[in-house]
């Protein structure tokens, strides 16, 4: 399953680059994720939690940067993991590339091609589903980075409280029905 994702960061590109190569610093800024081992060559170990549809899901794997081009402003990830109660796998390449879009803006834009397996293929069964569980990742990310970068003491504390929470099974459900709603709409609209 492929997934396009993008966010900004009131930040130059170089500063973006540092900050967003600073996986202990961002790490804890991704919904119900946490890191657990730096390993060597460039690789991570940690945990995400999230919910596909009504079932909490825990995975525990490894990222491994395969490619870091500075002068290009791209990086490229692979990922690999499997649910705690071996209800199955997740591996993504994830590709991230950096864009100045103003002297402190960066519009940072994510390629993933995703694939689970397992039942909890079946639990995200909709590629809707998915597409809206990283859409709301992915901002909640966005949020939480730019508290870390800009906020006080108390308010990056609390951000970082929040971001440890999984992404909400009412908020993806309500979010996705609502989608749904505006896509049946839209399309039916659009034949008359």
């Amino acid at each position: 399953m492929k997934l396009q994702n993008a966010f900004d960061v009131p930040l130059s590109p170089a500063d973006t680059w540092r900050v967003l190569l600073d996986i202990e610093r961002v790490a804890p800024c991704l919904p119900g994720a946490e890191l657990l081992e730096t390993l060597p060559g460039g690789a991570y170990k940690g945990k995400v939690a999230v919910r596909l549809g009504p079932v909490a899901v825990s995975f525990l794997g490894t990222a491994r940067f395969e490619e870091v081009n500075e002068g290009a402003r791209r990086v490229r990830v692979r990922a690999s993991g499997t649910e705690e109660k071996g209800r199955g796998g997740a591996q993504a390449v994830v590709e991230f590339a950096l864009t100045e879009t103003g002297p402190r803006a960066t519009h940072v834009a994510i390629a993933t091609d995703l694939t689970l397996n397992g039942a909890v293929a079946q639990y995200g069964r909709g590629a809707a589903m998915i597409e809206d569980v990283a859409q709301q990742m992915v901002r909640r990310f966005a949020d939480t980075l730019k508290v870390q970068i800009e906020g006080s003491r108390a308010e990056r504390a609390d951000a970082l409280a929040e971001a440890r929470k999984p992404v909400s099974g009412f908020a993806l459900f309500f979010g996705a029905l609502w989608r749904a709603l505006k896509r049946l709409f839209g399309a039916k609209r659009s034949l008359t």
